[in-house]
């Protein structure tokens, strides 16, 4: 998961941070979601208790290499994620770039931390074969 973008009614402290950048990720984000859903639905947050849906306990996930932008709005949500991966026993690494924000190997596609980051994806993959 490259830079996760999961969302949710309580406001964390990275989303405080940037509410100009908030609002139209919030936006975004909410037209992939059923009509009439919340920012808590389970596909935008995987905290959310929902009967339909398994917990994250119970997921069957593969090993997940969650990637943050230590700039980006959503990096609390993220860290949130991957400490819930591992609490619950799934496979996951995490690799923070302090200096990125959100779609930063999109935006920077010749930057050193974008190379850094496929080199990260290549061995990460390239181990699970």
């Amino acid at each position: 998961m490259v830079q996760p973008s999961f969302s949710g009614e309580k406001r964390t402290q990275s989303e405080i941070e940037a509410p100009e950048d908030l609002d139209r990720s919030v936006r975004n984000r909410m037209m992939a979601l059923p009509e009439g859903a919340d920012k808590d639905h389970p596909f935008s947050n995987p905290f959310a208790a929902c009967p339909d849906y398994p917990s994250l306990a119970e997921a069957t996930l593969p090993p997940l290499l969650i990637v943050i932008g230590g700039r980006d709005m959503l990096r609390d949500r993220a860290k949130a994620y991957y400490e819930s991966l591992v609490k619950h026993g799934k496979a996951a690494e995490m690799i923070v770039f302090e200096e990125e924000n959100h779609g930063f190997y999109a935006l920077k596609q010749d930057a050193e931390s974008t190379e850094t980051l496929i080199q990260h994806i290549t061995h990460f993959v390239q181990a699970k074969k």
